[in-house]
């Protein structure tokens, strides 16, 4: 269980990481486009469409696993603080099965996606030429696939006594 901690947890770090660069090269990118167009007024063709297209997707998809891996999801707890250690534990395992559920249905339908999008080789026309958008379309299924995978270890995690975060506690 430990070594598949790791792994998942090697693979969300990396993804993260991608993400960190995404972000900076969006924010040079789109810094070096504002200075061509305020002082040489020529603006660099396509930052709208490729921080649209590549940037922001990588940014906001590819760290879903580590922040389910660290718990850091926007929560709002005023309902299950109130319950106790039993019925925080079912809403819990509840909430991780419908996470599963939903998530791979994401993971299925921005599969399919990718796969249209690559065999039609779909593309932006942005001034002068044209853009591949077509590998982007797999940040989400990998994005999601890694979630997945985060979301069915903390699930059973939580049967595993050794590394159930609610071990110790009373029903």
């Amino acid at each position: 269980m430990d070594r598949l901690n790791q792994a998942l947890s090697r693979v969300a770090d990396a993804l993260f990481y991608v993400a960190l660069l995404a972000g900076g090269l969006m924010m040079l990118h789109i810094t070096v486009d504002v200075i061509a167009r305020t002082v040489f007024h020529h603006p660099l063709p396509g930052t709208g469409e490729i921080t649209a297209s590549y940037y922001m997707i990588a940014a906001a998809f590819l760290p879903l696993a580590r922040v389910t891996l660290w718990d850091e999801h926007v929560s709002a707890d005023i309902f299950v603080s109130a319950m106790s250690p039993r019925s925080r534990r079912i809403s819990e395992v509840f909430v991780d099965l419908l996470s599963i559920a939903y998530v791979s249905a994401f993971v299925w339908q921005t599969w399919l996606s990718a796969l249209s999008k690559t065999r039609r080789a779909e593309v932006w026309e942005i001034f002068g030429g044209y853009l591949p958008i077509w590998p982007t379309r797999w940040l989400l299924p990998v994005a999601g696939v890694a979630m997945v995978l985060v979301l069915i270890l903390k699930l059973v995690q939580r049967f595993t006594p050794k590394t159930n975060p609610m071990a110790g506690e009373a029903d």
